[in-house]
């Protein structure tokens, strides 16, 4: 299972930027952690949209 680091609140977000170097797939659960505390959520990506500048947008359920 991949893991991704952000800023903040992982439970809140509905959408992550990523680099198009990283592979994704619609429907793969992932593990979004916090840099600012120890909170960490698991997320099913709803769906992977190309976001231009080689970049991803991660959408989740």
């Amino acid at each position: 299972m991949k893991t991704i680091t952000i800023s903040g609140d992982p439970a809140s977000m509905t959408a992550i930027m990523v680099p198009k170097t990283d592979e994704y797939h619609d429907h793969e659960t992932i593990t979004i952690a916090s840099s600012d505390s120890d909170a960490s959520v698991q997320k099913t990506i709803f769906r992977v949209v190309d976001a231009g500048e080689d970049k991803w947008e991660l959408q989740f359920e």
